[in-house]
């Protein structure tokens, strides 16, 4: 997607992230009151894009980083300062309207004002029910407020991520998850991530916690799981889990997989590029490199056995890359520990 400015590439992550209207049928206040709410904050969003200096006092050239991994690489430092100049504006105005809601006594400013006055709301004294029911029922927080996460029960996550990925793939995962007994946690905050609404679909027989979400660090479990950077050239982003030390086992198992599973396992496992990292707490200087010499087509491959998550991932899914990924995670879940499994 081409932007105008830096400041447009940051407002189409409210776009994005916004999922379609799903209202909340036993609410207390009426479908109508919730569409009303949803309806306001769409145009917020949709009039961030289109007129991003309400916002702030100047645009920027358009840009964002290549790799969501390795930022410093970029040798732009002060990049993603000036893009969260953008994005807390628009936060603190999503958390001023959540304490409106909840009746809080909160000065506004002209700049909030003019912009609440654009989309419809010209006496904050009076709000929509479904405003107000928002900000102050059960449990109610900013991140359900702003994404009009109305039925408590609905996995608004899943629409949002399968209109990011490709709809038809994505649910073909999805859907062969679940009837595998995978469960689906809906994660607010991922460590070392400005996201704030993740998705993740966890196989519980590995461990009874509570994955964090992301897929590079700690998996416990197999599955997937998918977010949202914003501060990148393609921001949405689905990785696969695999459990932490458990890719040294399927490389050793390399022999047992499928033609199409071991094409894949080529495709994306990282190949060891002498980075060191494995070794670098050893002070003898004996420790190994921590790879897998596997031989595919008659070409040898040094396979890195570490941080998998970094090479197994992906911005896009076709049906064939759904495949391969159903494919792997069955042949995953055939090493889930016994004690595990009691």
């Amino acid at each position: 997607m081409i932007f105008e400015n830096l400041e447009q590439r940051m407002a189409q992550r409210y776009i994005d992230m916004f999922p379609p209207f799903i209202p909340d049928e036993n609410a207390s206040v009426s479908i109508s009151a919730q569409e009303e709410f949803y309806t306001i904050m769409k145009k917020l969003y949709r009039l961030a894009f289109n007129e991003p200096l309400l916002f702030v006092p100047s645009l920027h050239k358009d840009d964002a980083y290549p790799n969501r991994f390795d930022k410093k690489s970029y040798g732009k430092p002060d990049l993603q300062t000036t893009m969260k100049k953008f994005t807390k504006t628009v936060d603190s105005l999503l958390q001023t309207m959540f304490f409106l809601g909840q009746g809080r006594d909160i000065k506004i400013n002209k700049r909030q004002q003019e912009i609440l006055s654009k989309i419809g709301v010209e006496n904050v004294g009076t709000l929509p029910a479904a405003w107000e029911w928002m900000s102050k029922r059960e449990n109610a927080n900013l991140i359900t407020f702003s994404h009009c996460l109305f039925n408590k029960n609905y996995s608004y996550a899943s629409d949002i991520y399968a209109h990011l990925f490709g709809n038809e793939a994505f649910r073909k995962i999805e859907n062969w998850m679940l009837a595998q007994g995978y469960k689906q946690f809906n994660i607010y905050d991922v460590t070392a991530s400005d996201c704030r609404l993740s998705l993740t679909y966890a196989n519980p027989i590995w461990d009874k916690e509570r994955p964090n979400g992301g897929f590079e660090y700690k998996i416990k479990h197999t599955g997937i799981s998918a977010r949202y950077d914003s501060f990148v050239k393609q921001p949405a982003v689905m990785g696969l889990c695999i459990p932490k030390g458990l890719m040294k086992s399927l490389l050793h198992s390399y022999d047992l997989m499928s033609e199409s599973l071991k094409e894949f396992i080529i495709k994306q496992a990282t190949k060891c590029w002498d980075c060191r990292f494995c070794v670098q707490t050893d002070k003898t200087g004996l420790r190994p490199l921590a790879y897998t010499i596997i031989e595919h087509k008659k070409i040898e491959y040094k396979l890195c056995e570490y941080f998998p998550g970094y090479s197994y991932c992906w911005t896009s899914i076709t049906p064939d890359l759904a495949d391969q990924i159903i494919e792997m995670l069955s042949f995953m879940d055939k090493f889930v520990p016994n004690k595990k499994t009691t």
